[in-house]
This record gives structure tokens, C-alpha cells and sequence, in this order.
């Protein structure tokens, strides 16, 4: 802590107050001014020049897709290589490549995981356009292949921190109810953290909740959370791709420190019509697909609803007048329609919601009568149009809408008197951007776009409304100016050049500003990553990236995921946050290329992050702006990963482990003295394996370890005799008060967590249908993780002592699929 904190006393300079200079602008511009010389040598006429003419002689370009022969759904991330050169190439998200070879025969060997290997010869004596498809494998049905790639050699990638993980895998894993969800496998990898128990939110080396960016098809959506935060939103049956970066940002990425989780839907099946249906303890879901116009048009649909209140409310209504419930539900829509070899659109949509309520009927008379509900919703509409501009040139356009909304409300009658409150946040965008990707022979991959977002936050507004009868009702609304509208927009550009067979780097600078109310932000954020390659089976990688985010969450619980968490903008009182990473690592393949091996170590420094000041909440909209309510501060996080992985055969999995330390310091909090992030997790270990025994049966297994939490508890009691207002707990006969004295804050740390989940699954093909039954274990040894813990009072004696309470014991799930 002390050393800590004389580091922060010495970088003042570095972390300025709130309302000033950046804290890295010095940096920011040292580093841009380098990459401003990197990107004018390796864009110099003299180097374009030398380029341009070896591309002129007698080379050529061979471009096109990769897609599933049996679906046509587009491969992400599908290899290229010519055998003879020793050159390859990849496919981008939506499954193009382009790659220049010399004019001669050519023999290409197309691939991807789970697929059957495609070789091709061709002779080359002019630009080539190719659409291949590729076979699912036999082979890949009898053995789990990798359960989580980073890319097909992740040796030999320049981008570091970054893993994808199928789908196949993701759902082959133990989950809780039974659910597929897509953040709780993320959660298992190393560097990222879980918040509390049970929920979705993720920590990614020592970042906050909101410094993650999760897009779904480009789109980004603000909470990702179900069931208060215990599932995730993204339904498994219509994600096709999962991708988390978590450092070595490139250029093209914006707008958070942390990480970038970024989920592509399924497009739709081009051939053939196709769906699934699946009934569990806490949900059912249904998903269906099929081609509009066969190989030209495609469409997708998937729902999912949960049931518990349809189930309780019969059986509560028949008991009593009292009625509580929830339920979420969210739906998924695409259409993919192919207009020509050249242009293709996707047209892709979300919507959920939960709500919870509760309503109380007097029975007696006066007796009061209590209606509360809580509710919030997502709503995402996205367009995009590939083009293909030529044969090294391809595009993408975006433009997307989204929308997040929070309504409280609660109303209480009694007899003729009501009062009624309601409190309402939320944030909506409209974004469009263009991205361009030019290949210029087997040297230069260069990215470039521009684009733009309208936010408009609602900051919180509350409205009370109440007539006694003996005066006139009143209606009034606190905070009435709560809407806030901004404008954000970006602009970059990156190239990744192999100056070797040996080394590569990814240069790029990410321009970004923010307008809102008068008050103008600007941003340049240079990127660097460096690869070098050792021999054919090692590298090593390094990268250096500075981020800003110019959008703030205001967490108002240490508990649940509630979706009270408020989104607010920057502001001529509040900064952007800023953050500046670096970080370093090793890849190694191992025996036979069936185990990878990756070490990274990482650094960040964060500026202008937001805590509430003590006692404040959103529940004081009624006493001033959130402005007023919010102290600003910085913190450091570092540390080291490993992530050891076995890819294919019989038996796949990983093992993660994460030592790391994350601290914050703010003047108004903790009197000024730095202290832990409550998410701060000294050790964090994950073992997820997955064991093929036949092809109609497989085990899989997760245990997960870390750290407990750092929490503030009372260290003390100071007791204060016969003052009625003093203290913050009193014995019932007024002998003695208590005031609670705190330990510094965070300075406690709650017992370790682990636990251990089970699951099994049979399959069973039919002519025209496979089923899957899965019967799973949540915490298998029933480990009382503490959620919570408090001081707990006996008022005879004056003796406290600390509980905690546990959230979730042994939690058995049976889930029964039909694939038609």
C-alpha cells in the first residue's frame, strides 16, 4: 500500500486532477510522433515504390470466401497457404481473404477447425477469384477439437491477448440451470475476473465493468445481463463467433480501456431449412433457419423465454391476493441476402427484457396495498453491406441502432391516500461507420475507417406523485434536465507490415472526440504491437496502446448485477476516463502441436475514473445532479498470466492461472490513501477440461479459484449512552448506541472461492433429428461462497460477530435439445 502510494505521490505529473491536461498527452505524443515516422517510412514513395513494382512483376492476386459447404454460413478466421512459398493468409470476420502470389501453378490448402482440409491448384496468370467451401469433418465428430483458439496459429499471429472461443465448446461446458452462456466460459479464461457469485460481469485486468465493449454483429450492447446479472443476454443457439481482446488493442478498436468481446450471429442456412428446440428448469428456447432463396437469401430466428411465473402464479393465486414473479425473455433476428459476387447485406436484430414485480392486496382494513415492479430492457437493430472493392480491397458499412431503458416503479395505497414513485435511466445510440481493409502483396495489411455515434443518456430522472386528500395532489419530476445528448466520432488507421520472416509490426493511431454540452474532447491514441517469431513453434510479442472512453458507469451496489448501474457521459465537470497498457508475452507450441503455451504480463495506468462519493446513490436524484455526487480518481493494475491448453483429441481443455493486483486511489475516498479495487483478485485459477468417451457421450468439468474479495467491514464499536440521535444501531431498551468504526476501505478480504461443476451429455441421431439430453451439477461440493457478509448484533448482550451469506449450494440442471 505505502509503496503504492508513494508511487502515485511521485507520477502527480502523470495523473492530473479531473478537469485538466490528459494525463499521458506528453506520451501520447512522443509515441504518435514515432508511429507518424513509422507509417511515413513504410508508406514512403520509395517503399510503396519497391513494393508496387515487385507486385507488377508477374504477380497476382487470388481473392475470395470461405464458407460452409453444407450451410454457407461464412468462416471466420479459415487459413490460406501456398506450400510452395511458405506464404498464407486468413479470413476476416466476414469470411474474405486476398493474398498475392508470383505467376506460376499454385497449389493452395484451404482449412479451418472442425473442417475438412481443400486443396486447390490453380495456374495463375492473372488476378483469380475463389469461393471455397469447406466439408465438416468426420474426424471432428468422434474428438472435441480446441476447446478455445487464438486463431489458427496463435504463434504465429502479431495480435497478443486475444482468444476465440466456438461454440461447440462453449456449449459442451457445465453451466448454471443448464443455461449456454457465453460470458460465464469467458470468465474462465485467465485475466478475467467474475464479479460476485453467479453473475455474467467481467473484470478484465484490473478494469472496471464498464470498460468492456461487448458488440453484437458491430452493435454494442450497454447491459449483456439476465436474472440480475446470474445469465448472460447473447443466446448461444444464434452466436456463431465469440471473440475477447483483451490488450495490444489495434487501431480500430475505440471507446474502452479493458476489452472488446465481439459476437457475430449465425446468418441463416443457405441450403437447407433447419432448427433447434430445447426445454431446461429455467428456460426454453427456440431457434429456426433456413434460406429465403436458396443459396442467394437466408434468414434466422431465435427465442428464448423463462417460465418460473407462469408456473408460480396459478399456484400463488389460488394461496392468496400477493402475487410476485419475474421472468426475461430476449429474441434474435437475421436475414443475409447475397446480391452479387461482389456485395452481400445483413440486416440483424435483438430485443430483451426481465422484469420483476410484486403486488400486495390488503386483506384488513388499514392495511396498506404495495404494486412495485422493476424492469429493464435492450434493443438492438443493425444494417450492414460488404463490398468487395477489388481484389486487395475490401468494405464493410455499419450503421446500427441501440437502446437500453431502466424503469422503477413502486405505488403504495392506503385507503384513499397513494403514493407513487418512479424512477427511469437509460442510454440509446445511433452509430455508422465504414471500415477498409487493403492487402497490398504479402508485406502490407492495412485497415482504415472512420465513423460516428449519437448517444443521448438519460441520467436518472425521478417523479413522485401523491395525494393525501387533504391538500392538492402533487406530480413533481427531480432532475428534470437529466437528458443529456453528446456526439462521438472516430477515425484510424493501421498497418501491419512482416518487415521479415521473423518479425512483424502492427502500427496504428486511433483518433477519437467528444462533443456534449458545449465542452469538446480530442484523443490520439497511438498503437504498437511487435512480433518475434523465435523459430517455427515459439514467439514473442510485445504491444503498447493508450485508450480513451469518454462514457462513465455509476455502480450503485456492491452486491448483484442490478441494472440501477447508471450510464453517464464525460461532461465539462467529469473527464474521460484515460488509460495507457503495455504488455509482453511468450507463445509456444507443444508435443506434436496438440498443447499451446502462452505467458503475458501486463501494466496499465488509469486517469479519471468515477466512484460515488460515500452514502450517495442513485436514489438521491431528487437532491441534485449526479455531477454532485461523484469524486474522481486513478489506479494501476499489473501482473502475469498463463494459459496452458490442450487442442485436440480425445481430451481438450485449459488451465489458467492469473496473478495480479489492482488499486485505486480517489482524495474524497479512503482520506486520500490508496487502496485495493474490490475486484482485486491476488490469484485466479481455472481448469476446464472436456473428455469425448464415445461419440454419443461426453464429460466436462470446471473448477474455478480465486482470491476473496476485498470488502469494508467495522473494526471497532464506539458505544454512546442516551442520545437518541447518535449512532448507527441502539439496544431496544435505549441503554447504549453504537457507532460503527470502518477499517480502511477494502482492507478486509472475504473467504477464497472455488468451486466445481459437473455435466454430462448424451446425443442420439436420428434419420432427420438429433437429441441431446445434459444433465449438469453447479457447485458440486456445495462450497458456502460467501456473497456477502455483514455484522451480525445481539441486542441482550452487545456482542457482534461477522456472518456471511451464501447465495448458491449445489444447484442440479437437466436440459433436453432437439436438433431437426
Amino acid at each position: 500500500m505505502t509503496q503504492l502510494s508513494d508511487y502515485f505521490n511521485m507520477q502527480r505529473s502523470s495523473f492530473p486532477d479531473a478537469v485538466g491536461v490528459p494525463f499521458c498527452r506528453s506520451f501520447q505524443l512522443r509515441v504518435a510522433a514515432a508511429l507518424a515516422c513509422a507509417v511515413m517510412f513504410l508508406t514512403s514513395p520509395a517503399l510503396i515504390g519497391s513494393v508496387r513494382a515487385q507486385l507488377q512483376a508477374d504477380t497476382y492476386t487470388v481473392s475470395g470466401t470461405v464458407a460452409d459447404a453444407q450451410n454457407g454460413e461464412s468462416l471466420v478466421g479459415a487459413t490460406i497457404f501456398v506450400p510452395a512459398f511458405g506464404v498464407g493468409s486468413t479470413t476476416n470476420q466476414y469470411g474474405f481473404f486476398s493474398i498475392s502470389l508470383p505467376a506460376d501453378s499454385v497449389t493452395l490448402v484451404f482449412g479451418h477447425l472442425g473442417y475438412e482440409p481443400a486443396t486447390l491448384t490453380r495456374l495463375l496468370n492473372a488476378n483469380l477469384r475463389l469461393d471455397v467451401t469447406l466439408e465438416p469433418s468426420t474426424l471432428f465428430l468422434d474428438e472435441v477439437a480446441v476447446v478455445a483458439t487464438a486463431g489458427e496459429s496463435n504463434v504465429q499471429e502479431t495480435q497478443m491477448s486475444q482468444v476465440k472461443l466456438p461454440i461447440s465448446q462453449i456449449e459442451a461446458l457445465p453451466a448454471l440451470l443448464g443455461e449456454v452462456d457465453i460470458l460465464k466460459v469467458v470468465q474462465l479464461l485467465p485475466g478475467v475476473q467474475s464479479g460476485v457469485e453467479g453473475t455474467t460481469g467481467i473484470y478484465v485486468w484490473g478494469g472496471g465493468p464498464d470498460q468492456n465493449l461487448f458488440l453484437l454483429d458491430g452493435t454494442q450492447i450497454y447491459n449483456p445481463s439476465h436474472v440480475f446479472g446470474f445469465l448472460s443476454t447473447f443466446n448461444g443457439d444464434a452466436i456463431k463467433d465469440v471473440s475477447l481482446l483483451k490488450g495490444g488493442f489495434p487501431a480500430r478498436y475505440g471507446g474502452r480501456l479493458s476489452s472488446v468481446v465481439d459476437l457475430t450471429m449465425k446468418e441463416g442456412n443457405l441450403k437447407n431449412f433447419e432448427g433447434t428446440a430445447s426445454i431446461g428448469l429455467l428456460s426454453s428456447r427456440f431457434t429456426f433457419e433456413g434460406p429465403i432463396k436458396r443459396d442467394k437469401a437466408s434468414f434466422l430466428i431465435a427465442a428464448r423465454r423463462s417460465y418460473a411465473d407462469l408456473l408460480a402464479r396459478p399456484i400463488m393465486a389460488a394461496a392468496s391476493d400477493n402475487i410476485f414473479g419475474y421472468y426475461f425473455y430476449d429474441f434474435n433476428a437475421k436475414g443475409n441476402i447475397i446480391l452479387s459476387g461482389r456485395d452481400r447485406i445483413y440486416i440483424s436484430s435483438y430485443a430483451g427484457h426481465d422484469r420483476a414485480y410484486f403486488k400486495f392486496k390488503s386483506q384488513y382494513p388499514g392495511e396498506p396495498s404495495y404494486d412495485d415492479a422493476l424492469g429493464w430492457r435492450n434493443w438492438v437493430m443493425t444494417l450492414r453491406w460488404n463490398r468487395v472493392l477489388g481484389p486487395r480491397m475490401f468494405a464493410n458499412t455499419i450503421v446500427g441502432y441501440t437502446r437500453y431503458r431502466l424503469l422503477s416503479k413502486s405505488e403504495e395505497v392506503f385507503g384513499r391516500d397513494y403514493y407513487e414513485t418512479a424512477y427511469v435511466s437509460g442510454i440509446q445510440d445511433i452509430h455508422a461507420r465504414i471500415d477498409l481493409e487493403y492487402i497490398t502483396g504479402t508485406r502490407h495489411y492495412m485497415r482504415f475507417g472512420v465513423g460516428g455515434i449519437l448517444h443521448d443518456f438519460q441520467t436518472g430522472a425521478l417523479t413522485e406523485r401523491y395525494d393525501f386528500g387533504t391538500e392538492p395532489p402533487v406530480d413533481t419530476t427531480y432532475t428534470p434536465n437529466s437528458l443529456t445528448k453528446a456526439t462521438e466520432f472516430q477515425a484510424y488507421f493501421e498497418d501491419e507490415v512482416r518487415l521479415s520472416q521473423r518479425v512483424k509490426v502492427n502500427a496504428g493511431v486511433h483518433a477519437s472526440g467528444f462533443l456534449v454540452e458545449g465542452e469538446r474532447y480530442m484523443s490520439v491514441q497511438p498503437r504498437l504491437s511487435l512480433w518475434f517469431g523465435l523459430d517455427d513453434r515459439s514467439s514473442l510479442k510485445a504491444s503498447l496502446a493508450t485508450m480513451q472512453q469518454y462514457i462513465h458507469l455509476l455502480a450503485t451496489t456492491r452486491g448483484l448485477s442490478l441494472p440501477t448501474d447508471l450510464w453517464v457521459p464525460a461532461t465539462d465537470r467529469v473527464s474521460p476516463q484515460q488509460a495507457f497498457q503495455a504488455a509482453v508475452g511468450y507463445a509456444r507450441t507443444l508435443w506434436r502441436d496438440r498443447f499451446d503455451l502462452t505467458l503475458e504480463g501486463f501494466y496499465k495506468r488509469m486517469n479519471d475514473l468515477i466512484e460515488y462519493t460515500e452514502g450517495a446513490s442513485y436514489l438521491d436524484a431528487a437532491f441534485g445532479s449526479w455531477e454532485d455526487k461523484v469524486t474522481s480518481g486513478r489506479g494501476v493494475s499489473y501482473g502475469g498470466e498463463v494459459l496452458i491448453r490442450k487442442k485436440s483429441g480425445r481430451t481438450t481443455g485449459w488451465i489458467g492461472y492469473t496473478l495480479s493486483r489492482s488499486d485505486r486511489e480517489f482524495e474524497s475516498l479512503n482520506r486520500g490513501r490508496v487502496f485495493p479495487y474490490r475486484y482485486d483478485r491476488r490469484h485466479d485459477v481455472s481448469v476446464v477440461v472436456s473428455h469425448r468417451i464415445r461419440p454419443t457421450l461426453d464429460l466436462s468439468a470446471t473448477w474455478v479459484y480465486g482470491t476473496g474479495q476485498a470488502i469494508t467491514l467495522p473494526v471497532g464499536q464506539l458505544v454512546i449512552a442516551n442520545d437518541e440521535f447518535a449512532g448507527d444501531y441502539w439496544n431496544p431498551r435505549g441503554q447504549w448506541r453504537y457507532r460503527d468504526i470502518l477499517s480502511d476501505r477494502n482492507a478486509v478480504r472475504m473467504p477464497a472461492y472455488h468451486r466445481l461443476d459437473l455435466s454430462i451429455r448424451w446425443h442420439k441421431q436420428r434419420t432427420r433429428t438429433d437429441r441431446t439430453l445434459s444433465l449438469g451439477v453447479y457447485n458440486a461440493y456445495s462450497r458456502r461462497n460467501a456473497f456477502s457478509v455483514y455484522l451480525d448484533r445481539d441486542w441482550r448482550t452487545g456482542h457482534a460477530q461477522f456472518k456471511k451469506i451464501s447465495l448458491l449450494p449445489i444447484v442440479p440442471s437437466i436440459v433436453y435439445q432437439l436438433k431437426f
